[in-house]
Formats: structure tokens, sequence, C-alpha cells
């Protein structure tokens, strides 16, 4: 008897903002980064005497995900299991990576090489509005999304794959809440109106990717926060706010008194972000938002961590007994 085993492992990813909002028939161009922590990993594994499939998640949407995968793609039998960090709509991307890492482990699994990744997302209706969730996946480090042609099928085209500052650090913190699901949010994305900040937007994207390439943190923070600025007013009337949760001024005051740049929420949130390029600094704004909700009863989840190189890790092995 043999078994086959397929892990694949992937960080989340933080959606910086947007830097078009509708200009000359295309809307939404986004900005994201991926992440080494937090991850989840998805393993599959199958014996020849395997008769049917087995998912075992810790939620219904991730179980949802990976049935919808596999039963597309026509694998019945063994064993997909999910462990990590699993949390939905709280502004990592969630649902998109475990599609993308059931399909990558499935097309191992029957051995085929004709699996076309963007035709499945657009089948599960992913990159609606945004690809950098993909794309970040599949490529790590710094992305810009050409923005979703207005009246069109196709996913937007990646138009910046960039390295990152491997000396630069996020401090990512989810706080109580979540933010909106996808049928949720179409109502505020499917009518997308000009940003009066069109110019200001060009140039803030400018300079966050010369600021990644120079390694100048204060210009890289500086393009994200205008990003970042004119989002949280033009999304202000869907979420109640600069920020979806209850308490992301407070985090978000943590992390600046702290010494954190570049201080946002990524999509829906209620994940916020900030970026330091000193290790010490980061430890300290993570204490400071731990101890600033812990004195108004509130949890969170908060990390350190650096931009990934690699967007996602692969392993195949197989058994002989």
């Amino acid at each position: 008897m043999s078994v086959s085993r397929i892990a694949v492992r992937a960080g989340y990813r933080l959606h910086l903002g947007f830097y078009r909002y509708v200009d000359a028939g295309v809307a939404y161009g986004s900005v994201g980064i991926a992440l080494e922590e937090p991850h989840f990993e998805l393993h599959y594994s199958a014996t020849s005497y395997d008769r049917k499939l087995d998912i075992r998640a810790p939620t219904e949407e991730a179980r949802d995900a990976i049935a919808r995968v596999t039963g597309s793609v026509g694998l019945t039998s063994g064993v997909f299991e999910l462990t990590g960090y699993v949390r939905h709509h709280v502004g990592l991307g969630s649902l998109t990576r475990i599609y993308l890492a059931t399909a990558m482990a499935s097309a191992l699994a029957l051995r085929r090489s004709d699996l076309n990744l963007e035709e499945l997302l657009v089948r599960f209706g992913r990159c609606k509005y945004s690809c950098v969730g993909y794309y970040t996946l599949v490529y790590g480090g710094l992305v810009v999304d050409s923005g979703l042609k207005i009246a069109s099928n196709e996913i937007p085209k990646p138009l910046v794959l960039s390295g990152f500052p491997r000396s630069w650090f996020v401090v990512l913190a989810i706080p109580e809440g979540r933010g909106l699901k996808e049928s949720e949010e179409a109502k505020y994305m499917d009518s997308p109106i000009p940003a009066e900040e069109q110019k200001e937007l060009y140039r803030a994207l400018v300079e966050l990717i010369t600021g990644v390439k120079l390694e100048n943190i204060d210009m890289f923070t500086r393009g994200v926060e205008t990003l970042q600025k004119v989002a949280g007013r033009y999304f202000s009337q869907a979420q109640g706010g600069f920020f979806s949760s209850p308490y992301g001024d407070l985090v978000a005051r943590a992390m600046a008194e702290s010494g954190l740049r570049g201080i946002g929420q990524s999509s829906w949130g209620p994940a916020i972000y900030g970026f330091t390029d000193s290790y010490v600094v980061a430890e300290i704004a993570r204490k400071a938002v731990l101890s600033s909700l812990s004195r108004v009863g509130v949890s969170c989840d908060i990390w350190v961590s650096k931009v990934s190189e690699v967007g996602y890790t692969l392993q195949v092995s197989t058994t002989r007994f």
C-alpha cells in the first residue's frame, strides 16, 4: 500500500488600498502584500483504499470552499485537513487562499497540468474587484494589479510584482468584529465613482513603489497613508467610519504612539496594520495594542510579521508499506 501526502502552506495577504476608483474605464486598481504570519496549512492524503472524500476544516465556509473546488475538478477520495489560523471576513482574503490551495493540491493529486487557476477564480466569484489575493499567493512580496476593466469578465492583470525589504516589519492586529462578506459588499462596489483625489492617488502609488525599491520606509508609508486616507472616506458609509471595528481608532492610536507608520485597515477589516524597520518598535507596538484593548475588555489576535518572499510552499511525498 502507498500513501500520498500533499501539504500547502500559505501566509495571508494585506490589502493596502485602491489607487484608481474609476478612471478611463478601469476601476479599483489594488495594492497588496503577502505575509509570513498568520498562515494556514492544507494537507491532503490518499491511499489506494480510499473510496470517499473526507474534509476536515474548522469552519463551514472553509469546508464549503474545499468541497466546491474538489467537486469542480473531480477529486472524490482522500482526506483534506485545514489547520493553522482560519478566520474569515477579517481582511486577510482567507477564502480566496483556501480555494487556491485546494486547487493546487487537487491538481497534483489528479496529476492535472491543465488546471487553470484564473478560470477557477472567475468560476467561484473570486478576484471580482481585486486580484492581489491571487497574485500575492502566486508571487509573494508586493503586488499592484491593473484594476478591473469595466464591462469585462477579465480579472485584473498584474501591474507590479516586487520583492519587499526584509528589514521591515508589519504589525497586524485583528480586534473583535468582522468585515463585510462578499454578498454584502456588492452594493458598495458594483457602481464605482471617481475619487476627487485621483491625481493624489497616482502620486501615492509611485511613492509607495519607489519607497519599496529604494528601501525608503518614509516614502513607502507616506504612500500607504494616502491610499488609506482616501479609502477611509470613500467607504465610510459602508463600514460606519474610517475603521470597520469600533476599536479601530484605539488600535491605530496605540500603533502610532509606539512608532508605527503607514497605519491602515486591510480590505473591509477589522484587520489593522502598521509598518516599522525596527523589531524593537514592532514588539513595543504589539504589547501596546494588547494593553490598550485589555483595558476595555476586548480580545485581539496580533502578530509581528515580515512580508513573505514566496506566497506559498508545497511539499509532496509518497510512502510505501
